[in-house]
């Protein structure tokens, strides 16, 4: 910045233009003042001047302004005040320009601030703020380095600077595994070097700078980052302001990263919900096209099947077909677990279903049980199977799941444990009649275990009564009470019988 003239000190815009006339008026003698060129600005010089006459040098900060000429003692209590008035205007001038300097900053930061907040893309964020920390702070580099929260490790996000084939990223004036960066992620604090060189923490691309200035990236007690400036300039020094106002940037950008960040993730996990919400949808289609077929003719027999998901995909299954001589085989079960995993389960059991040979609910079972432990199936299944002659006679099996009613007639299975948890598990068999008019009803956990918005369940009591209902009838029931879980209910009588 210009220091203050005796020109611009006495020019008619200046307010000590009048008080300087008014006062060598007052002196009632020739005073001149004059420039280092000899040249008059105020007052006439004394054509006569006598031996008291002096030409007194107005000074100010090692250099002299101009010249004050007149009576001794009167010329230097003039150059006296032309100097406070000099140093005054200095003053002025200073603090006009500090003034302008820290609007223009509030203002730069107002607007990176406003830029910011409009950005969600963690690049364009980084090379928003590093490029108005450049316009702030003089440097040859700079960087900025996010902390990747999964890892925990430094990664180049934006950096300017003339680049290094002997270093990667080394655009910018740290490298993700710099000392420096470590010093400061550690102590949190931002910090000045002006002798990189002689630093014990400079790395080898890091030598080459002469002054470096950092600050961590903090949003609330997160740190998420490293914001650098440096300068490889002879004469490249910071300062305690330039610190500062690294630090408001900084405050800045970290909160706009982790907002970039946030938004980063939340997109994410939009995309792994849609991509999984895609799965369910293809596994409840395939499911429902499974359970579909997953009813044969059975001639001599009427069969309903209600199936009610309590999600998109659900955990029950049920399987019929006939054997050669005419007999019914059902099967109806639940297995462990959610989602897709339950899907799957239940997908793999038809499969094994449709490929079983016997017709004996005993060894339907056995064989199932076992491969589902070769499949190293987590959890466990429960299914009662039962097999129906064109007689009336039957024979049923139970591995763990709700007996099966007869008229609303709960009947009595040997307890066995669930499939999938013993390998070689044996499961015996009941032995009973179905005679005309009489139904059999399988249903799954969901019907009794339906809970109502008071927190009432359903109860196994209510099913004696429940179950001499409609298959659709005896769903729609548990349903309406308040389900919870997946309801299948399967029933079997005789066709043209009842």
């Amino acid at each position: 910045m210009p220091g203050p003239t005796l020109r611009a000190l006495l020019s008619p815009r200046s307010g000590s233009l009048p008080a300087l006339t008014a006062l060598l008026a007052a002196a009632n003698t020739d005073i001149c003042i004059s420039d280092t060129g000899g040249k008059a600005l105020l007052g006439v010089a004394s054509l006569d001047p006598s031996a008291d006459y002096a030409r007194v040098p107005v000074l100010f900060e090692d250099a002299t302004l101009g010249f004050v000429t007149g009576p001794s003692p009167s010329a230097k209590a003039v150059a006296l005040l032309l100097t406070h008035l000099a140093a005054r205007e200095s003053e002025g001038r200073a603090l006009a320009s500090e003034i302008l300097h820290l609007y223009r900053e509030v203002h730069l930061i107002e607007q990176l601030s406003e830029q910011l907040a409009a950005l969600l893309d963690l690049s364009a964020v980084s090379q928003s703020a590093l490029g108005q920390a450049q316009r702030l702070i003089a440097a040859t580099h700079g960087g900025i380095l996010v902390m990747e929260e999964a890892d925990g490790i430094l990664r180049n996000a934006a950096s300017f600077g003339p680049s290094s084939s002997d270093f990667v990223d080394s655009s910018g004036p740290l490298l993700p595994g710099s000392g420096f960066a470590a010093s400061i992620l550690e102590r949190g604090i931002a910090e000045i070097v002006n002798h990189c060189a002689s630093d014990p923490r400079s790395g080898d691309s890091e030598r080459t700078l002469k002054a470096l200035i950092c600050a961590p990236l903090r949003a609330g007690q997160r740190t998420v980052g490293i914001i650098a400036l440096a300068s490889d300039a002879s004469d490249a020094s910071y300062s305690a302001a330039d610190l500062k106002l690294l630090n408001t940037i900084a405050l800045q950008t970290a909160a706009a990263i982790a907002n970039s960040i946030l938004c980063a993730e939340m997109v994410d996990a939009a995309r792994a919900r849609a991509a999984f919400a895609a799965e369910l949808h293809a596994a409840s289609t395939v499911q429902q096209l499974l359970l579909q077929s997953a009813s044969r003719p059975t001639p001599g027999f009427q069969v309903e099947s209600v199936y009610l998901p309590a999600s998109e995909v659900g955990g029950d299954f049920f399987f019929v077909s006939s054997a050669p001589d005419g007999s019914l085989i059902a099967i109806v079960g639940d297995v462990s677990g959610k989602g897709l995993t339950a899907a799957m389960r239940v997908a793999m059991i038809l499969g094994a279903l449709r490929r079983e040979t016997s017709h004996d609910p005993g060894e339907i079972l056995f064989g199932l049980n076992n491969a589902l432990i070769a499949q190293g199936q987590l959890g466990f299944t429960t299914a009662c199977c039962i097999r129906v002659s064109l007689s009336g006679e039957y024979t049923l099996s139970n591995a763990g799941h709700i007996a099966p009613y007869l008229s609303g007639r709960e009947l009595e299975t040997p307890s066995a444990l669930p499939l999938g948890l013993v390998q070689d598990q044996s499961y015996d068999l009941t032995r009973g009649q179905l005679t005309s008019g009489e139904r059999l009803v399988l249903l799954s956990d969901g019907v009794p275990e339906a809970r109502s918005h008071a927190g009432e369940l359903y109860g196994f009591e209510r099913l004696s009564s429940l179950t001499l209902m409609a298959a659709q009838d005896i769903a729609e029931a548990a349903q309406r009470f308040g389900q919870e879980d997946d309801i299948t209910v399967l029933t079997l009588a005789f066709a043209n019988r009842l």
